[in-house]
C-alpha cells in the first residue's frame, strides 16, 4: 500500500470549479445550491470522497474529482 492511500483506493482528489456557459463562475451558499447531474452527490465532509461531489468552497461551487493510488 502506497503511502496517503487508503482502502477506497482514493489518494485525494482534485478541485475543479463549476462553470456557467458564459464561462461566470457559479455562486452558492451551501453545497446543495451547486448543479450537478443525478450520479454526482454532494460532498459530506472535507475528507477525500472515493466518488466525484460537488461542494461550495467560499461562495463558489467546485467539483472533487477523486485521484486513484498508483
Amino acid at each position: 500500500m502506497l503511502l496517503g492511500c487508503n482502502n477506497l483506493e482514493s489518494c485525494g482528489s482534485t478541485s475543479v470549479d463549476i462553470t456557467r456557459t458564459d464561462g461566470s463562475l457559479y455562486r452558492c451558499v451551501t453545497s446543495e445550491d451547486c448543479p450537478r447531474t443525478s450520479r454526482v452527490s454532494v460532498c459530506v465532509t472535507d475528507v477525500s470522497s472515493e466518488r466525484e461531489c460537488v461542494r461550495c468552497d467560499q461562495t463558489h461551487c467546485v467539483r472533487l474529482i477523486p485521484e486513484s493510488c498508483e
